[in-house]
This record gives structure tokens, sequence and C-alpha cells, in this order.
């Protein structure tokens, strides 16, 4: 008789929002589910406020999978519930026993009261956009450093973008590449 809780798709999503509400109090979250033949999975999007990264700390324990594509091989992930909603991984196979990277783990059970559960969503993607202000901040550093004039900002389907211009002694790189760069900087302000 298995102890594991099962949480759907959604009921994973109303998690994840709830997580990411008490994490960064102020950033509104955009949090879907989508079920679909073979799997399910949660999008999360959100404009300024916290790296990616610092995101992705929050929402990865409430996967219920990986993939690994050294061997095209998706895995089975459990975690661990706390009472405050909180998640933490439990358990995985890893896919070192098919020749896959990702090793093994088994945790115990972090907080008294916590439940191994099995989330409902294979993945869950974050994406960062930047608003028209933060977009030209960065691209007025960008020009500053590089001694260029500041071009017009664009915005094509909510995104802000500069059209496509070399940029000399870049290593190649254009002007939307180096304020990609810029904005997604660990010492770029939010």
């Amino acid at each position: 008789m298995s102890d594991r809780v099962y949480f759907s798709c959604a009921e994973t999503a109303k998690l994840v929002r709830a997580a990411l509400k008490k994490a960064f109090p102020g950033i509104k979250f955009s949090v879907r589910s989508s079920v679909y033949s073979g799997g399910a999975s949660i999008r999360v999007g959100w404009v300024d406020g916290p790296s990616s990264k610092a995101v992705e700390a929050v929402t990865s324990a409430y996967a219920g999978g990986g993939f690994d594509g050294m061997i095209d091989m998706a895995y089975s992930k459990e975690s661990w519930l706390m009472p405050d909603g909180s998640a933490a991984f439990a358990s995985s196979e890893g896919t070192v026993g098919s020749m896959g990277v990702y090793e093994p783990y088994s945790y115990a059970a972090p907080a008294p009261g916590a439940k191994r559960v099995s989330f409902g969503a294979d993945y869950i993607f974050c994406n960062k956009s930047w608003s028209v202000p933060s977009y030209t901040a960065a691209l007025e550093k960008v020009c500053g450093l590089y001694g260029l004039e500041v071009p017009a900002v664009k915005v094509g389907v909510g995104e802000p973008y500069v059209d496509y211009m070399p940029v000399p002694n870049s290593n190649g790189c254009d002007l939307g590449t180096l304020v990609h760069r810029e904005l997604c900087s660990e010492n770029y302000p939010s």
C-alpha cells in the first residue's frame, strides 16, 4: 500500500503559484498548466523582477519528471510536500542505469509532517520577460560601453527589441544579443 499523494497538473500549478507568491511578493507571475498526450507541463512567466535561476530554485521541486537529452529519455521524480506548501526533492532513479547522466537520489523527509508526493507536471518551464523601461536601460548601458548611438526600442509580440545591428569589437555579437546578455547578467538590477 502506497502512502504517496498524487497531484494533478492543475493542482500542482496552484502550489507553484502559491510558492512563487510567497518567495517573491509583489511580482505577478503567470502560471499555466497544460496536459497533452504523453505528459503535462507548467509554464511560468513574469516581467522584470527575479532571475530565471532564482525562480527555478523555487519551482524545480514541483516537477514530477525530467529529461536526459544525452540518451533521449524521460525519467520520474518524487518530492516532499511540507505542511506550508513548499516542496523539496525526495527521490529519483535518475538515468545512469540506462547510460544517462542523471544520478539517482533519495532524501529523507526534511521536516515533520512532510508527505511524499508525485506531482502531475512532468516539466516546469520558466520564462522571464523585460519591460520596455528595463530593456531601454540595458540598451543605454551597452551602447555607452561600445560608444554607440542609442537606437529606438521596438515592441513585437509583447517583447522589446532593437533591429539587427552588428557591434564592432564585440566578438561578432549584434546589439540585441549584447542587450540580452546584460539583462540576464547576475549583477543587472531587476
